[in-house]
């Protein structure tokens, strides 16, 4: 036990305090050096003397010195504990960043509280550890700047809260080189992204709304044009028309049949537009897509079924003419209504941006 040891501690700290001040470096080196080659053998009593005797022979010291021990000691796994804390809060990112950046010896409260107090240097080190965990990151992207964003974007094992992802993103409607490195990252897929209201240039649009799902890409193009004016206009009574007997007041699916089936254009797209909580012009929009997958995407968001959907595309819109009813059922496989629900949510906020910026 440690208690056995303690006589021989007063004397071990005034031999410490013997050392001359222009050997007190060299000590330091040889005692790093002693510790990092028996490491591997050494007991949880043994490193606790070693983090004493470190602990006393650092107080205060600061160069080259210094960065070497925290070189040393930043990889050792069972490293001085209080020796590694030290270093880590350093103020000298030199010394600092190698153990903030390897050091498995900081548990989860030490990187917390780095990350609230530290500056950008010692967070951007941070996002480069092999494992960062959620509450971490929250704080990392909370506080870092635009290359601590994009560490954490590229680091494999870095792990995000529904919060923490959804800032990154929002983050990345602003920066293009973070969506990419986003779209890369194979834990990302649309079933746990969030929604995110696209605020961002149409020029990094494209990659950050291409997180959504590889479906979203059929549309790219067409969301990046203005949005075109529709030749009919939908009947500003059909709203009123198309409510169903379901207690959230939406259309039920007989009726968005009975819609498409009859040619009750106007209703339909109405109808369309109370099931996926978008305005009418969005469906509008979407409905006469030069892509197929547009109007698919709407009927999965709706919830409606394979023979519905082949109805409405066979409405004689723009894409109903190009497309026959029986290739709907292969595209329409292969969207969740929640995937489809955030598709046709982004394109929502595309339009409305697209509408603001003509």
């Amino acid at each position: 036990m440690l208690a056995a040891h303690a006589p021989l501690i007063p004397e071990l700290e005034t031999a410490l305090r013997r050392i001359a001040a222009d050997r007190h470096d060299e000590t330091v080196r040889r005692m790093a050096a002693f510790f990092v080659a028996g490491a591997a053998h050494f007991n949880e009593l043994h490193v606790r003397l070693f983090d004493r005797i470190l602990g006393r022979l650092i107080a205060g010291m600061e160069g080259p010195a210094l960065v070497d021990l925290a070189r040393s000691l930043a990889p050792i796994a069972n490293a001085p504990p209080d020796v590694i804390r030290r270093l880590a809060r350093d103020d000298d990112i030199a010394v600092a960043g190698p153990v903030a950046m390897q050091s498995s010896r900081l548990d989860e409260e030490d990187l917390i509280d780095i990350a609230h107090t530290k500056s950008q240097a010692h967070l951007f080190a941070m996002s480069l550890r092999p494992v960062v965990s959620e509450v971490v990151t929250d704080i990392l992207i909370d506080r870092g700047d635009r290359d601590v964003a994009r560490n954490l974007a590229m680091n494999r094992q870095a792990q995000f809260s529904p919060d923490g992802m959804a800032a990154l993103i929002r983050r990345a409607a602003h920066d293009a080189v973070l969506a990419e490195k986003l779209k890369q990252r194979h834990d990302l897929s649309a079933q746990v992204l969030p929604p995110v209201p696209l605020v961002s240039p149409i020029d990094v649009r494209q990659p950050v709304v291409a997180l959504a799902a590889p479906e979203i890409d059929a549309l790219d193009k067409h969301a990046m044009e203005a949005p075109r004016d529709i030749g009919e206009a939908t009947d500003p009574e059909a709203p009123r028309s198309v409510h169903g007997p379901q207690r959230d007041g939406l259309p039920d699916e007989t009726q968005v049949l009975d819609f498409a089936r009859s040619g009750r254009v106007s209703e339909l797209i109405a109808a369309l537009a109370l099931s996926c909580d978008v305005s009418v012009e969005v469906v509008q929009w979407l409905m006469t897509s030069d892509s197929r997958d547009a109007a698919l995407i709407l009927c999965q968001a709706a919830g409606l079924s394979r023979s519905t959907a082949q109805a409405i595309l066979a409405t004689g819109s723009p894409v109903g003419e190009r497309a026959a009813p029986g290739h709907a059922e292969p595209d329409f496989c292969r969207l969740s209504p929640m995937t489809a629900g955030r598709i046709v949510g982004f394109c929502s906020a595309w339009y409305g941006e697209l509408r603001a910026a003509g």
